[in-house]
């Protein structure tokens, strides 16, 4: 045998077939839609040939009388030798090298194979605007095909004929059929008609009202809600240079997470694509429902999405700067329009506005936040507040929010996404704000300190209350605070809680928690339970002397305080609670029988 030899693919015509034909395309309809493609090219194609030429698609489905449906266009038709060529070799187009290639819908010479899913044999007949005879074209789906010389006079323009598998005849219904001719074809150019036991309906006759440069803001909006089933908050044109998309997005009514999938309508030259956004929106634009066509942009073979390259990728940066804009003037145009914004959709701006200065500019002040006061605006917050705290962890927040509103101070709630980059960046844009991270340490260095190193009674409870503490890795500390009705505050090191403290740890992630009980802390590092001086249950406490009643009380108080600081309890505290509330029963009852 010579080495080097070249030997051909050997290609099997029916197993191709059915692979392209029928787990290519995802749904049994797109047949509808290539055949929309073709006939809406063919008519292009004549259009450079002769600019008047108005065309039309006529599509005549089964009835009593015919059994076959007609996809009938007047485009310019194919010639003998463009028959063989571009039927018959599966990947070959017509478009592909065409000078005005930019000017069609499909390029890949694939799509007619979509078809042998409805239908076992596709006939075309086809008469060539640059030719006066008229040619058959029969295709089997077992990969072979022939042609006929017709004899009879014929229109310019191509006919697809399809006789439907017994398990696909419920496509071809009117009502059926009717829906995806609209669904595909509702933006097409040129009119579609429908025929089907005598009567004809143009399909398209309304128009894409969203490419109409005239329609008004209320057209819009009511096209919107019969597309969408949705009554949107407003509306607002998109177009861009790179990929020469144009189209309306839609501003949703109501909240999303930044997870959801939006439903949009993304069309080729006019041609129905898809109904994700084929990558063209940002991914902030969770709050937007589009409706984009672009001219400039190539479908992959499939033609159910786009291809991702840089000319998308460019659209994309038009198409994100075109939401900001409209984002940075709403507010002057439609002062209502802009406070709906803000109060349905201020996470989706927060996520936006911390990627850009500008626009944080603009919505900082009506941005809400979560405060330990309530949600406020940033306005409000900022006029009210000479120095903005914030903490960026939610359980400090929980843990603090009760007792700071007590002092007198506004915490802002800053663990959602974005929030504390936000504070961040408007402290750099605005020198003349205070804004401050702060901690339950933080606050708790606020409080009042008591000097206990002259009154014998403070100093033992305190000797007291800390070797009790001791087993519970916890330190003591006395101090006045406000409110007077809280006994005790239990807080977390920031260090501990940043990294997860051993009271976090111990009750979800045990593993954790059992190493972690085997390593030493400084005292500065160990948690520290805080009495209230001024607290009358504390003040009663340091009189107590009994060996098992003060012991009990500061268990139940330190079980307690990590309930109100928003801890989560496990099993061993709330053993421990169970514990000291019987022995203050229990003594509570000895008492009470040697009474």
């Amino acid at each position: 045998m010579e080495d080097n030899q070249q030997y051909l693919f050997q290609v099997n015509l029916k197993g191709m077939i059915s692979l392209l034909s029928e787990h290519l395309y995802s749904d049994p309809n797109t047949f509808v839609r290539e055949l929309l493609q073709n006939g809406t090219d063919a008519v292009t194609a004549f259009k450079t040939i002769n600019e008047a030429h108005e065309g039309a698609i006529q599509v005549y489905l089964p009835d009593a009388e015919n059994s076959s449906m007609i996809f009938e266009d007047n485009g310019i038709g194919l010639k003998e030798d463009e028959i063989h060529q571009f039927l018959a070799v599966i990947g070959e187009s017509s478009k592909r090298n065409a000078f005005e290639a930019k000017d069609y819908i499909g390029k890949f010479g694939i799509g007619l194979l979509s078809c042998f899913v409805v239908s076992n044999e596709i006939i075309v007949e086809s008469r060539s605007a640059l030719s006066d005879k008229a040619f058959r074209w029969t295709g089997k789906a077992d990969g072979t095909y022939q042609i006929t010389t017709l004899t009879e006079e014929r229109p310019i323009g191509s006919k697809v004929i399809l006789s439907p598998k017994e398990e696909y005849k419920h496509l071809f219904d009117p009502v059926v059929f009717r829906k995806n001719l609209m669904h595909y074809g509702e933006a097409l150019p040129i009119p579609i008609y429908l025929h089907h036991a005598g009567t004809a309906e143009q399909i398209n006759a309304s128009g894409s009202i969203w490419l109409n440069p005239s329609a008004t803001k209320a057209e819009l909006l009511e096209y919107g809600r019969k597309t969408f089933n949705t009554s949107f908050l407003d509306v607002f044109p998109i177009q861009t240079e790179a990929g020469k998309v144009k189209g309306v997005a839609y501003i949703l009514p109501y909240k999303t997470q930044f997870t959801n999938i939006q439903k949009h309508k993304t069309y080729l030259k006019r041609m129905f694509l898809s109904e994700s956004d084929s990558r063209l929106l940002p991914k902030w634009a969770f709050f937007i429902r589009c409706v984009l066509n672009t001219d400039g942009l190539d479908a992959t073979a499939s033609r159910e999405s786009l291809v991702y390259n840089s000319e998308l990728k460019q659209a994309k940066k038009e198409i994100g700067a075109a939401i900001k804009d409209y984002l940075k003037s709403i507010g002057i145009i439609d002062k209502s329009i802009y406070q709906k914004l803000i109060n349905v959709h201020y996470l989706h701006l927060k996520a936006i506005a911390a990627e850009d200065n500008e626009l944080l500019q603009v919505f900082i002040n009506d941005l809400p936040f979560e405060t330990n006061k309530g949600m406020r605006t940033f306005r409000n917050i900022r006029e009210l507040e000479p120095v903005i705290y914030y903490t960026p962890n939610i359980d400090d927040f929980k843990q603090v929010q009760r007792i700071a509103g007590s002092q007198g101070i506004l915490i802002i709630n800053a663990a959602y996404t974005f929030e504390e980059e936000i504070l961040t960046k408007i402290q750099r844009l605005d020198a003349t704000l205070k804004i401050e991270k702060t901690s339950p340490g933080n606050l708790l260095n606020t409080f009042h300190a008591v000097d206990t190193s002259g009154d014998e009674t403070l100093t033992a409870f305190g000797l007291r209350v800390a070797a009790v503490l001791q087993p519970l890795n916890c330190t003591y500390s006395l101090k006045r605070f406000s409110p007077e009705d809280t006994p005790a505050i239990y807080v977390v090191s920031q260090e501990e809680t940043t990294t997860g403290g051993t009271q976090q740890v111990s009750s979800t992630n045990p593993l954790a928690a059992t190493l972690g009980a085997f390593a030493k802390k400084k005292k500065a590092d160990l948690p520290v339970l805080c009495f209230n001086a001024d607290n009358k249950l504390v003040k009663r406490m340091a009189e107590i002397t009994d060996p098992f009643v003060f012991p009990s009380i500061i268990q139940i108080l330190y079980v307690q305080a990590l309930m109100l600081g928003k801890y989560p309890v496990n099993d061993k505290e709330m053993n421990l609670f169970n514990e000291a509330l019987h022995n203050l029963v229990i003594t509570g009852m000895e008492n009470f029988i040697n009474i």
